[in-house]
């Protein structure tokens, strides 16, 4: 399974440290922990932390032929959490608004044969990172383009929604993200978005209540989140894109995709950080 993932990389900093992020990178350090290959189009600041997040990047076997180095600061977020659910503050601006790809790295990008093109809208916030991310998009070629709304503070538009909806077979989003994407586009819920723009697969999160995972002309499919002692909520949802898109394309069951999901969401709200090593018992229930 290849993966390619478009996007923010950032160091969430709490309280008591801090620990390189990013919704994108988080997805694709899932999966090559589940053992696809990912790759990661971004870019980190010539700066210690900039060094440093390349190394990491590279620990969790993720691909970084893909970033750049650039002049503006690595991508930082400042993370508060409350009752476990964070909020944050980022530096502005950040080098994952300075994405762009040189000559020879679109046209390596553009000649992989990619099972998932992975994106959202957090890297949208600058006109640069926004126009590379629509050239890979249409130049790109994957089975799946997987859409994560994850909407952050007033970094999105209308115009970014729909144009993102458009190149997406796959989209992710929370409860909340829902009501505000409904309202924004004028569309009744999520089966509307998804006729409108003719997404094949969205999965829907709702924390402790749960997940469902729409189908084009199926019915919903519940998924029930376990009981779990909840450490933090971060990196939660990108664990469970990850593990849907591996096992999704790879066995191309979407019921048991969304159940391995929940299954490695479950064990990430129950670990600190967003991407933890896994325990063999996670991983024996994943391969089982």
């Amino acid at each position: 399974m290849k993966a390619l993932a478009f996007g923010e990389i950032i160091w969430d900093t709490f309280e008591d440290g801090e620990t390189l992020g990013g919704a994108p990178l988080n997805v694709a350090g899932h999966i090559a922990r589940l053992g696809g290959e990912a790759s990661i189009i971004s870019a980190v600041g010539n700066d210690a932390i900039g060094s440093a997040s390349i190394e990491e990047i590279k620990r969790l076997g993720v691909d970084t032929s893909f970033m750049k180095i650039s002049e503006y600061p690595t991508g930082r977020a400042f993370v508060t959490l409350r009752d476990g659910i964070p909020s944050y503050a980022f530096n502005d601006p950040a080098a994952w608004d300075d994405i762009t790809l040189s000559d020879d790295q679109a046209e390596g990008a553009g000649k992989e044969k990619w099972d998932v093109m992975i994106f959202g809208t957090l890297a949208q916030r600058s006109k640069t990172s926004r126009e590379t991310l629509y050239r890979v998009l249409d130049t790109v070629k994957a089975s799946e383009f997987f859409f994560d709304v994850n909407l952050r503070l007033s970094f999105y538009t209308k115009e970014i929604i729909e144009a993102s909806l458009r190149k997406a077979t796959i989209v992710k989003m929370n409860d909340d993200e829902i009501i505000r994407v409904s309202e924004m586009l004028g569309a009744d819920g999520i089966r509307d978005i998804m006729d409108r723009y003719d997404i094949k697969i969205a999965i829907t999160t709702y924390g402790k209540d749960g997940t469902r995972i729409h189908e084009k002309g199926k019915d919903d499919i519940i998924i029930g989140a376990g009981n779990v002692l909840v450490k933090d909520t971060v990196g939660a949802g990108d664990s469970l894109s990850a593990a849907f898109l591996y096992f999704y394309t790879t066995e191309k069951d979407i019921k048991k995709a969304g159940e391995k999901a929940a299954l490695l969401a479950d064990y990430v709200v129950g670990e600190k950080g967003a991407i933890p090593e896994y325990s063999q018992r996670i991983r024996e229930k994943l391969f089982s």
